[in-house]
């Protein structure tokens, strides 16, 4: 008996996202540095878990490495952080700007209202 072939379905995705091409968006990035510097991790779970094992004392050195404000409640603190991380990963995982050429009727167009 003949052994049929296995037929494998190509999603464009990895592991359940979305195969986006990323623009790079900081110098870091460009020069080749590592990314994880700043936070240690690109995993909000995985910070989360460090920040909740770090001192009070540990919070204050982080916060000022990253640049975010130390308040005066520890939580405030924590969710202060956490939001800072998702807003850098946010920024530095932006997916890459397409541009799309103008369609030869909308050129005309435009060219006739930039003339006037």
């Amino acid at each position: 008996m003949k052994k049929k072939k296995q037929i494998i379905e190509v999603t464009g995705k990895i592991d359940g996202k979305e195969k986006i091409e990323k623009e790079p968006t900081m110098l870091e990035q460009i020069w080749g540095f590592n990314e994880l510097a700043k936070y240690g991790t690109n995993n909000e779970e995985e910070y989360s878990k460090k920040l909740n094992e770090m001192t009070r004392t540990d919070l204050e050195t982080h916060a000022r490495k990253v640049g975010v404000v130390i308040l005066e409640s520890t939580d405030r603190l924590k969710e202060s952080l956490k939001k800072e991380f998702r807003s850098y990963y946010i920024y530095l995982y932006k997916p890459k700007t397409v541009i799309k050429p103008l369609d030869k009727k909308a050129e005309e167009e435009v060219k006739r209202i930039l003339r006037t």
